[in-house]
């Protein structure tokens, strides 16, 4: 089915659907989908046309807000639809991933250093003092795997 017969489709329902149900969406998107839905009818888009950059030049939206809108709208055709939804996913999946990587990363200790195995504390100058890793290693702290 063309993308031209979606645009016959939008109905105030839907809108007030979204703004129903989703409370954070904001007045100033409601008030864009209103406008968006008058918009689309007067313009003649085809298959072909760039509806996404159409749509962010006319409402200064940027590239993901467009397509969210547009999916909202239903305007875009049910396969560009799923791409832009398994781009969405993907991403979020990236960002997940990101985020669990850099908790399991190495935290940092401020009490050590490359010469303190233990920094007790600093001398009125700034130097520090405490367990170095060579008196640790004597005094038996280290586990087999660190030394």
């Amino acid at each position: 089915m063309p993308e031209s017969e979606y645009f016959g489709q939008i109905e105030e329902k839907e809108i007030e659907r979204y703004s129903g149900v989703v409370d954070i969406m904001s007045k100033a998107r409601q008030k864009r989908l209103r406008q968006a839905k008058a918009w689309f009818q007067t313009q003649h888009f085809t298959e072909d046309s760039h509806i996404v950059k159409a749509y962010r030049q006319k409402f200064k939206v940027d590239n993901t807000c467009a397509m969210r809108e547009l999916c909202m709208l239903k305007v875009l055709s049910p396969e560009k639809q799923a791409a832009y939804e398994n781009i969405v996913k993907a991403k979020d999946a990236k960002r997940r991933k990101k985020k669990q990587n850099t908790e399991q990363s190495v935290i940092y200790n401020p009490e050590q250093d490359d010469m303190f195995y233990y920094i007790a504390g600093f001398t009125s100058g700034g130097a520090p003092y405490g367990i170095t890793w060579d008196e640790a290693r004597e005094k038996g702290l280290l586990e087999d795997e660190e030394e």
